[in-house]
């Protein structure tokens, strides 16, 4: 459904969508957010199957989220809200937010940064089509759309290595997006994820990986409490960049305590 130029999906959690302290995880964030802009992108025929008999192809490069310690339980419904807030001659901007349908409680927010790919010349094209197509609400959840700089990383503070499997892929059969971020909140602490919850994320999607393709994940903390995670393949090419920020705990309720309905 799209009023005044926003477009709104209701979902209901499942079970692998909840983390043990009764939080959306973050591939269930992404997941929801791009299945929503490619809902939206339907409505207007530029979705990705869409796009593909002009040998066009969505990418999506950046996204950045601020996290609410909201609960979400499962069997639950919330609500993605989201809209193209600034298209540019190479870039389409759309910002979200994730709430509970069932008192509006914000859950997430963000923005994220797609560009539409030429898949014979494998070069970015120009919005021009897209222009008199899609409605432009100029309301930021961010401060600006201005590509977040990740400070200098001093030391390594923990690295891994990961395989690509076949859980990995996606439809293109390239590493997915989700399963970047996924890789490489792995390299949190034990005692980090204990005491505090995710506040914010920010990635970069840089390059493609694919099958059986070796990631390197490292990450490194900086003086002002962040965290930095960077994937390189074996050539060391760095292929995704991530940097997660986080909060204090709450107190969270037993769910037989707050959740009383009938099934």
């Amino acid at each position: 459904m799209i009023i005044n130029g926003k477009y709104r999906h209701t979902y209901t959690a499942t079970a692998s969508d909840i983390t043990p302290l009764y939080r959306l995880t973050p591939n269930a964030m992404l997941m929801y957010f791009q299945d929503s802009f490619a809902r939206m992108m339907t409505i207007h025929n530029f979705a990705a199957f869409d796009i593909v008999k002009q040998r066009r192809m969505w990418v999506i490069t950046e996204v950045q989220i601020d996290v609410q310690p909201t609960v979400t339980y499962w069997s639950e419904d919330f609500t993605v809200e989201i809209w193209v807030s600034e298209l540019t001659s190479l870039r389409i901007y759309c910002d979200f937010r994730i709430f509970r349908k069932d008192n509006g409680q914000l859950i997430a927010s963000g923005t994220s940064q797609w560009n539409i790919l030429n898949l014979d010349t494998k070069r970015l094209e120009t919005t021009d089509f897209l222009v008199d197509k899609l409605t432009v609400v100029p309301e930021f959840m961010t401060a600006s759309h201005k590509k977040v700089r990740f400070p200098k990383a001093q030391s390594v503070d923990m690295q891994m290595e990961h395989r690509a499997t076949r859980l990995d892929l996606d439809f293109n059969f390239h590493v997915s997006n989700r399963s970047y971020v996924t890789i490489a909140l792995l390299t949190m602490p034990d005692e980090a994820l204990s005491s505090q919850t995710l506040s914010s994320v920010t990635v970069h999607w840089l390059h493609e990986t694919y099958l059986d393709d070796t990631l390197t994940c490292r990450m490194s903390r900086t003086d002002d409490g962040c965290y930095l995670h960077t994937l390189a393949n074996a050539e060391g090419t760095v292929v995704c960049e991530l940097m997660s920020r986080w909060q204090p705990l709450p107190e969270i309720p037993e769910v037989s305590e707050v959740l009383n309905r009938d099934l």
